[in-house]
Parts: structure tokens; C-alpha cells; sequence
């Protein structure tokens, strides 16, 4: 009987919800924590960027035009996948950080939990940051948080990509969370570029009950104020 061939994986992007190959071709491998190889990933480009802020940009509008109760379906229907996929997320975790099958379940469970949590918080965090603004008219002055447009995923190099991510002027805010403080001057040295807005996390760990806090998303969500005259 021959042997069992090994077939590895070639992890790919997630860019305005379809999966390429990254256009330059290239891959990294991905290592366990003893050093073994085990799959590989693409390995993003300067384009795969511009290619993730364009699709981000163009699902802005639908995703604003979506009612809270259904951006907090899609949350949850995430939610949902990641539980069905459970065991082979712990698997993979367990199997590339080197760490017992007890604590890569915990971070799954608290990544399903987690998006549970924000599928609920839609149609509340309005709520908590809308305000009725006093205005010397007779008109009704609302400020609102407008929703954030999608999300894309890109693999690759952080020291090859920040430099990109500083720079570009489509970019309006941006969160840290390696802690390198190379990395991290040079995208607060974009910010001055066109007046991003820069948040570092890198102090607040996963497992916190921290990074729930409603408060956190301030740093990204752009406000949106409109007036409409009373008694119409």
C-alpha cells in the first residue's frame, strides 16, 4: 500500500467577499510553534491593499442602507459558521501555537461568543452614542453613528503592508494591535498624511472583557448629523 501524501492547504485572501490568490503569486508558509510546517498562506501585495480598501469602500453604502436587525444577522450567521467549524478551528489552533486543546477552545468559544455579543449590540450602541443636538431653530438636530462597511482579510508581511496602509489617502482610521513600536511610528507617521484616526490595542488581550465595550468602536465609527424641521 503507498504512502499517505501529505497534501498541504494554500490559505487565500478575503477581499469584497470572494477568496483570491494574492496577484503576485506568492505564498508563505505557515509554522507550528516547534518550527514544522504545516500549511501555507498568500502572501498579500501593495495592490491586494488597494484592492481591499476598494471593495471595503464600495460595500460601505449597502451595508449603511442595511436595518440594524439585519447587520446583526450576518454577525450572528458568522457566529454560527465558526461554531459548526469549531473542532477544526481548536485543532488548527492547538496544532500551530503548541498549546493544550483546552485553551484553543477557549479562544474559538470566545470568538463565537464574541460575535454573538455585537450581533445583539446593533440596534443597541446607536442608542448609547445618538444624541439630540440644541439648536437655535426650530429644528430637530440628531448626531448618529453611521455602520462600518465590511471586512476583508489579508495575509502576508506587516512590515511590507504597514507602510502601504500609513500611506494611503482612502484610509480614515486605523487600529494596531502587534505592539512593534517600529510599525507602529510609521502608521502614526501616516496619520499626519490626511488626519487618520490611530487607536494601538496591543495592551488589551483577547481574553479581556475590555474589548467589549462599546466605547472601544469610537476610535473608527465615522457620525453623521442631519437636521429636519418640526412639525413637518
Amino acid at each position: 500500500m503507498s504512502a499517505h501524501l501529505d497534501v498541504k492547504k494554500a490559505c487565500k485572501l478575503l477581499i469584497g467577499g470572494k477568496f483570491p490568490r494574492s496577484e503576485s503569486g506568492r505564498y508563505l508558509p505557515a509554522k507550528s510553534a516547534n518550527g514544522g510546517h504545516l500549511d501555507k498562506f498568500a502572501h498579500a501585495s501593495r495592490k491586494d491593499f488597494r484592492d481591499a480598501v476598494g471593495a471595503a469602500r464600495a460595500a460601505t453604502g449597502g451595508w449603511n442602507k442595511a436595518g440594524a436587525y439585519n447587520r446583526g444577522q450576518i454577525l450572528y450567521r458568522a457566529a454560527e459558521m465558526l461554531h459548526n467549524r469549531a473542532g477544526e478551528l481548536v485543532s488548527k489552533i492547538a496544532r500551530a501555537t503548541n498549546v493544550r486543546a483546552a485553551k484553543a477552545r477557549r479562544e474559538v468559544t470566545l470568538a463565537i461568543d464574541r460575535l454573538v455579543h455585537f450581533a445583539g449590540g446593533t440596534d443597541k450602541y446607536p442608542q448609547v452614542f445618538n444624541s439630540v443636538n440644541p439648536v437655535a431653530s426650530a429644528h430637530f438636530n440628531f448626531t448618529l453613528p453611521e455602520p462600518p462597511g465590511g471586512m476583508n482579510i489579508l495575509t502576508g508581511r506587516r512590515a511590507e503592508l504597514v507602510p502601504h496602509i500609513a500611506a494611503h489617502m482612502d484610509v480614515n482610521a486605523i487600529v494596531a494591535g502587534d505592539g512593534d513600536a517600529v510599525l507602529s511610528a510609521q502608521l502614526q507617521a501616516g496619520v499626519a498624511v490626511n488626519l487618520k484616526r490611530y487607536a494601538n490595542r496591543a495592551s488589551a488581550g483577547w481574553f479581556s472583557a475590555k474589548v467589549e465595550a462599546p466605547y472601544r468602536m469610537l476610535d473608527t465609527v465615522e457620525f453623521k448629523t442631519a437636521s429636519h424641521p418640526i412639525g413637518i
